[in-house]
């Protein structure tokens, strides 16, 4: 026989008795007189509250009987969650969702999912089935869709607290990184950006990567109007956001410097490989680095861990244990071997800490430039090199471009058109570099199709 207790729970507050220990339950009446009963949580801090709530809602006419009565699913609210939900893994958590938790515990109504229900749901899922067992990594991830779905139920007040959190240590696997290596080394960096086994789009994407340091959201997240190329004297990437407009990890905007080298490569892939690859001209809101014939913006599934690793062993390098993210760690591990102060480089790729001293600390642009200035990577290249060449017009503009602006050109082109003069008339043939079928005015970074057509005299110079 149960003992009595010493201080009787409030009106509409009880208390049911369950193997895995108590939990309490209010009732109360709602407005067509009907009494209802719900389970409150494992406190009587927790039953007090539900139980105000539910008052509040019977007086103010907002209490909905079906969605509070306790019988809805975890898999009833989970399809309508994971439907409204917009971020960028939301199709991942739908897979997950349909292989590992809509046929374990779905069919569960959500007041009855209790830690307990977890942590055995967990040890299940660590023995495997099929005699397959998941990595910790993968029973990690499967533990946080269910704690995201559990969390937006608790918002909704549909169950009072979040069974998923707050387990106890030892019920979920340890998730240990190994890897062997940290960084790519410089001379694989080279070859990841170099190499024609390695298809261009990803050539670029990797070399924005190595020069800058930037993660892989961002550098996919790069459009041509980003680059701000009448800075000096580096250009600017004003790095706003990430992927297709995510806020940044850090919501803390900055300006990367482009390395010269980058400078060169994105003037050659603008010239000639976007082009090729979409079968147009760039505008400035398409991305740098596009995805499909749409055009859209890279994902972590299309450009992540496993597309760099399969990628570098097409180069003959071997990618155990790294990553895109690996270009980053690259990045720092470079310029600060080859002499860029910490703190300067630390502006570049995180940005100030906000500690008071570095927000009181400023460094100019040509602080930062110089310090990714000092980074020694470099694009080994084959017989096609861009060239900037000098334009300077005499009267006129040259579609829409003004006189010193430059353009960017083959080594074959500059070497043949080094040093000419050329001035605008009908029987006169144009330089080669005037005469692409696609060029590329390396100060503002916008391609034409077709050769220039104003009246203009020209000196072609490196």
């Amino acid at each position: 026989m149960a003992r009595p207790r010493k201080n009787p729970l409030p009106s509409g507050i009880y208390v049911r008795q369950y193997a895995s220990g108590e939990a309490y339950w209010i009732n109360f009446v709602d407005r067509t007189g009907k009494r209802r009963r719900e389970p409150a949580g494992s406190t009587l801090d927790e039953a007090k509250r539900l139980l105000a709530q539910r008052q509040r809602e019977v007086a103010s006419g907002s209490y909905d009987p079906i969605r509070k009565e306790g019988t809805l699913t975890l898999n009833d609210f989970a399809r309508r969650f994971l439907a409204e939900r917009t971020t960028r893994s939301v199709d991942r958590e739908r897979q997950i969702f349909r292989d590992f938790i809509e046929p374990t515990i779905g069919a569960r109504p959500l007041a009855e999912i209790r830690p307990r229900v977890v942590a055995q749901w967990i040890a299940d899922l660590r023995r495997g089935r099929d005699e397959r067992v998941p990595a910790a990594k993968t029973v990690c991830n499967i533990h946080g869709v269910l704690s995201v779905l559990l969390e937006g139920a608790r918002f909704e007040d549909l169950i009072t607290d979040n069974p998923a959190r707050g387990l106890p240590p030892g019920v979920l696997p340890e998730n240990r990184r190994t890897r062997e290596k940290g960084a790519w080394t410089r001379d694989e960096v080279e070859t990841l950006i170099s190499s024609e086994r390695i298809p261009e789009d990803r050539r670029v994407l990797y070399a924005i990567g190595a020069f800058t340091g930037a993660r892989l959201g961002e550098a996919a997240g790069m459009r041509w109007r980003d680059l701000d190329t009448k800075a000096a004297p580096l250009w600017r990437w004003a790095l706003r956001t990430q992927w297709g407009g995510e806020p940044l990890k850090t919501d803390r905007a900055r300006d990367v410097p482009i390395h010269p080298e980058l400078r060169r490569v994105l003037a050659e892939w603008k010239m000639t490989g976007w082009p090729r690859l979409m079968c147009r001209a760039p505008r400035p809101d398409d991305f740098v680095v596009p995805y499909g014939e749409a055009g859209a913006c890279l994902t972590m599934n299309a450009a992540g861990a496993k597309s760099i690793q399969r990628n570098a062993r097409h180069a003959g390098l071997d990618p155990e244990g790294r990553d895109f993210h690996s270009l980053r760690r690259a990045f720092i591990t470079v310029a600060r071997l080859d002499g860029a102060p910490t703190d300067l480089l630390e502006r570049v790729t995180h940005n100030k800490r906000g500690e008071m001293l570095d927000v009181y600390t400023y460094f100019g642009w040509d602080a930062l430039c110089g310090a990714v200035s000092k980074v020694r990577l470099a694009v080994r290249r084959g017989a096609k090199v861009t060239h900037l060449l000098r334009l300077r017009a005499a009267g006129g503009e040259e579609g829409g471009h003004t006189g010193g602006h430059t353009l960017a050109v083959t080594e074959e082109i500059a070497q043949e058109d080094k040093g000419s003069d050329w001035r605008w008339r009908e029987s006169n043939p144009r330089p080669k570099a005037l005469r692409a079928d696609f060029y590329v005015c390396s100060s503002c970074v916008e391609s034409r199709a077709g050769a220039p057509t104003s009246k203009l005299s020209v000196t072609l110079s490196t």
